[in-house]
């Protein structure tokens, strides 16, 4: 039972590194790009299906289209997809140069970050709570049962710490950039 908790806390702290690496923080980053999906056929196509993406500086990032064709429907994506980042559509390739963040902007980036902390934590009490329950229905001894709790209970005060530990260097790096 141990070893099924701990892989479901890992999942949440691997849904919760995602989320924030795809916060835009002044640095060029490929994963920010993610979500985004063009309209290709009147279908929805994830961005990195349709052309190359790669950081070039820390400040610049380079998307080829696998088509020229795609090549407006790609910035016409990127603008809609509400990055804050304005393509600069070169012809053959997509530039994306990542402007500094203000002041203003870093603090509204730690607040919905500490929404996410929130989130991750309440995620991480739903699984202990939901694995308490059954440890109540499955097992009759009080000392059986107790140290199934106790378990759950160390496995996600240890993830709460890691979703901290993330969340503290994230600001961190956001704060100092």
């Amino acid at each position: 039972m141990k070893k099924e908790i701990k892989e479901k806390l890992k999942q949440i702290l691997y849904y919760y590194k995602k989320t924030l690496s795809k916060i835009r923080i002044g640095k060029a980053n490929t994963e920010m790009l993610d979500d985004i999906t063009v309209e290709y056929y009147k279908n929805k196509v994830p961005l990195y299906h349709l052309s190359s993406i790669e950081v070039i500086n820390s400040k610049t990032i380079l998307i080829k289209p696998w088509e020229n064709t795609n090549l407006s429907l790609i910035e016409k994506s990127i603008i809609k997809s509400n990055l804050g980042i304005i393509p600069i559509n070169k012809g053959k390739f997509i530039k994306l140069v990542i402007p500094s963040l203000t002041e203003e902007r870093r603090k509204e980036i730690i607040k919905r970050n500490n929404l996410k902390l929130e989130q991750a934590k309440i995620s991480l009490r739903n699984i202990r709570k939901a694995y308490n329950k059954k440890i109540m229905k499955e097992f009759s001894e009080k000392d059986l049962m107790e140290k199934y709790k106790n378990d759950v209970q160390e496995a996600t005060k240890e993830y709460i710490s890691k979703i901290e530990k993330i969340f503290e260097n994230k600001n961190k790096e956001i704060l100092k950039i």
